[in-house]
């Protein structure tokens, strides 16, 4: 080999050789260092998206068909520091150890009441009738008496299958501060 018209030695070939295999010794190096470091930041990522930011929750029971199904995975996000009426969330009921999904149909200050006879949902006197399998609403026996009112920090829920929903009827208002979430929407995964 030459170089500049210069011949040069094997001693020097073989420093040359060793010299490259350094170099790419070092760059397979920097590689892994970078793709450990970029496996640590997704990680991290990752961890404080969903213990921080967001939440996976799955769905349990039918207390919520038509709208979210048994089997399903619910992306919730947990930053919400508001809640309106017709947000579905996730809370923990007092004393209770299971988590529940649940429609808030009322908020601080609505007036909430339900006719027996017509199995009607009354929220501050007008009539509320959607995203439920039957559009009947009624009592439950040793729950929460109506008219109810709901007080400052607190939501009144309900679950869309009214039928076999545990919801604010038996538990009463549900203190904002217990809440974890609000549903942004329904991954479908299992079929019921």
């Amino acid at each position: 080999m030459t170089a500049d018209n210069k011949t040069i030695a094997p001693d020097e070939t073989e420093l040359i050789n060793f010299f490259e295999k350094q170099i790419q010794k070092e760059r397979r190096a920097k590689s892994r260092r970078r793709l450990y470091l970029d496996l640590i930041i997704t990680v991290v990522i990752v961890f404080l998206l969903f213990s921080v930011i967001a939440g996976i929750a799955v769905v349990q029971g039918d207390s919520m068909k038509p709208n979210l199904t048994n089997g399903s995975v619910a992306l919730f996000y947990r930053l919400s520091g508001t809640y309106a009426r017709n947000d579905v969330v996730i809370f923990k009921p007092t004393g209770q150890n299971q988590t529940l999904i649940k429609r808030v149909v009322a908020i601080a200050g609505d007036q909430v009441d339900i006719d027996n006879k017509t199995g009607t949902l009354l929220v501050n006197g007008a009539i509320q009738q959607k995203d439920t399998i039957n559009g009947k609403t009624y009592t439950r026996n040793g729950g929460v008496t109506f008219p109810l009112t709901v007080p400052n920090g607190c939501v009144f829920v309900l679950g869309d299958n009214r039928e076999v929903a545990l919801d604010s009827r038996n538990l009463g208002t549900i203190n904002v501060e217990s809440l974890i979430g609000k549903v942004l929407f329904e991954i479908k995964i299992l079929a019921d």
